[in-house]
């Protein structure tokens, strides 16, 4: 389990939830924990999420480089 002082980053921003929740159903598959913030914005206004920033993708800082891995062999 993590510690609850460990600092907690957005890893990546998508334009939409659907490119968000497959990375993070990636990541859950890996036992990366990880959430999505922002995402019902862009499933209501799906044209304007860019503008306010996309769906964000958080992750534990320590999991940054395991992340990279993850995502990178999946390419």
């Amino acid at each position: 389990m993590k510690e609850q002082d460990e600092k907690i980053i957005v890893y990546q921003t998508y334009d939409n939830s659907i490119q968000a929740s497959l990375v993070k159903t990636k990541l859950d598959a890996y036992g990366i924990p990880c959430f999505l913030s922002e995402e019902n914005f862009g499933s209501i206004f799906p044209f304007k999420n860019q503008s306010f920033g996309g769906v964000r993708l958080h992750i534990f800082e320590t999991d940054k480089l395991r992340v990279e891995e993850i995502l990178i062999s999946s390419d």
